[in-house]
C-alpha cells in the first residue's frame, strides 16, 4: 500500500457577508478533490486540539503523531534546517529576516520582498565579515526569511533555546534585547551573547555597500538582523520506525522542509517548486508520481501558495490557488499507476482571508482510494461545511496518521 498525504497550509477559512458566508473552498471548482471526498471518508481536523490557534510548525509535529506540547523547541531550528544548514545537539537557531532600524526604532520589520538582488550578498556578508569571536552560519530559506545557526561547540554545549529573540513583532517599536526565559546561568548567558551578536550584526550591515548604496537611493536600509523563534533540534522517533512507512517530502518552504529532515522524512528538489505563487504545481505533482512508484511508501506533499493567499487578504488568490491544487490532483490521480494508492487531503489551520493570520476553527480532512475514485458516490466535498457529516467525525491532529494507516490497512 502506497500513501500520498497532501497538507495544504492554511486552506481552511470561515465565511463572510461578502460571500453569502461561503468559504473560498466552497466557492472554488474543485473537482477532483470533491472526488476524493465523496469517494472516501471525511471529516473535521482539530490540528492540535479544539479552539487552539497554532502554528504550520506545531500543527505539522501534531499531525504526524509528535507532541508539540512535549517536544516543541522552537521554529528556528526547523527553519534553518530546511534552509541547508545542520544542526548538531546543542546548537540554537533562529528564523530570522533583514529588518530596517533608526535609532534604535525597528521602522520596518521586513524590508521588501526584492530579496535576491541584496539579501543574498548580506547573507554572505553575515558569514564572512562579522567582527565577533561568535561563531555562526546563515543561509537563505524561504521568500524574505533566512536561518541562523549560532555553534555550540564553541561554548561547550552552554547555550540554550530558553530566551526570548529580538524580533519586536510589530513596525515602529524599539528593537528587543534578548532576554532569558528562565533564571538560569545558561539563559543568562545565552541572551548576552545573542545580544552581542546582534549588536555586531547591525554594526557590519549599516557600513556594508549594500546598505550604503541604498540609503543613498532613499531605500530602507536592511541593516538589522530579526533574531526570532529560538530553537535546537529536537530528538524524536523516526518516521520509519514509528509508523513502518519509508516517507520522503515535497516542500519548498523552509521550515516544513525542516521538520520533515527532523522526524526522518527524506527531501526530494522539485523544479520550478518555489513555496510561494510561483511555485510549479504539476511538477510538484509529477514528483510525487515518481517517488511513490520508486522507492517510497509514504510522500508528504505541502502547498504554501493558499496560505500566502490568506495572509495576503485575498479571496479571489486563495480561491486561484486552490484550483491550482485541484488541478495538481487530478494530473496525480490520472497519471499514477498504483490502484491500491491511499490519498488524504488536509490543511495544516486556518487562515481566514478577512483575518489575515491564522484562526482556532477545524480543517476538513478527507481519505479515499484511486480506485474507489469512479466508483459510488455520497454527496460530501472537500470543504468546512459538508465534510462535518463525513463518518470521521471530529478529532485531533494526533489521530491523523493512526487514520492513515488504518484505512491504508
Amino acid at each position: 500500500m502506497k500513501i500520498l498525504f497532501v497538507i495544504i497550509d492554511g486552506v481552511a477559512d470561515v465565511g463572510t457577508p461578502e460571500t453569502q458566508f461561503k468559504t473560498p473552498l466552497q466557492l472554488a471548482e474543485i473537482p477532483t478533490l470533491n472526488q476524493i471526498a465523496s469517494t472516501g471518508l471525511a471529516g473535521l481536523m482539530d490540528p492540535v486540539e479544539p479552539g487552539l490557534s497554532c502554528g504550520s510548525d506545531t500543527a505539522h509535529m501534531s499531525i504526524f503523531g509528535y507532541d508539540p506540547f512535549t517536544q516543541y523547541r522552537g521554529r528556528g531550528a526547523f527553519e534553518t534546517m530546511g534552509s541547508g544548514i545542520d544542526m548538531q545537539v546543542g546548537d540554537i537557531a533562529f528564523k530570522c529576516n533583514f529588518a530596517y532600524m533608526h535609532n534604535g526604532i525597528v521602522k520596518l520589520r521586513r524590508v521588501d520582498r526584492e530579496f535576491p538582488e541584496w539579501g543574498l550578498p548580506l547573507i554572505d556578508a553575515l558569514n564572512t565579515q562579522l567582527q565577533t569571536p561568535i561563531q555562526i552560519q546563515a543561509n537563505h530559506a524561504t521568500e524574505h526569511r533566512i536561518g541562523l545557526k549560532v555553534v555550540s561547540n564553541h561554548y561547550s554545549g552552554e547555550l540554550t533555546d530558553e530566551i526570548i529573540g529580538t524580533d519586536p513583532l510589530k513596525d515602529n517599536l524599539p528593537l528587543r534585547q534578548a532576554k532569558p526565559k528562565v533564571q538560569s546561568d545558561k539563559a543568562i548567558r545565552t541572551a548576552n551573547i545573542i545580544n552581542q551578536l546582534s549588536d555586531s550584526i547591525h554594526q557590519m550591515l549599516s557600513q556594508h555597500p549594500i546598505n550604503l548604496q541604498r540609503q543613498s537611493q532613499g531605500l530602507p536600509t536592511a541593516n538589522v538582523v530579526l533574531l526570532r523563534g529560538c530553537g535546537q533540534r529536537i530528538q524524536v522517533q523516526n518516521f520509519q520506525e514509528k509508523y513502518g512507512l519509508k516517507g520522503a517530502v515535497i516542500a519548498p518552504t523552509a521550515i516544513i522542509q525542516g521538520l520533515g529532515k527532523t522526524i526522518g522524512l527524506e527531501w526530494h528538489h522539485v523544479e520550478g517548486a518555489t513555496g510561494d505563487y510561483n511555485s510549479n504545481f504539476i511538477n510538484k505533482g509529477k514528483k510525487a508520481i515518481e517517488l511513490l512508484q520508486n522507492q517510497y511508501d509514504f510522500v508528504f506533499l505541502h502547498i504554501k501558495a493558499v496560505d500566502d493567499a490568506g495572509h495576503d487578504k485575498s479571496k479571489d488568490l486563495k480561491i486561484k490557488y486552490i484550483q491550482k491544487v485541484d488541478q495538481m490532483m487530478h494530473y496525480i490521480v490520472t497519471n499514477i499507476q498504483l490502484q491500491d494508492l491511499v490519498i488524504a487531503v488536509t490543511g495544516d489551520h486556518t487562515t481566514p482571508y478577512a483575518y489575515v493570520d491564522h484562526t482556532f476553527q477545524s480543517v476538513p480532512f478527507i481519505i479515499s482510494k484511486l480506485s474507489l475514485l469512479n466508483g459510488q458516490k455520497n454527496d460530501i466535498q472537500f470543504n468546512e461545511i459538508s465534510c462535518l457529516k463525513g463518518a470521521l467525525g471530529r478529532f485531533c491532529g494526533k489521530q491523523v496518521m493512526q487514520i492513515i494507516k488504518q484505512y491504508s490497512s
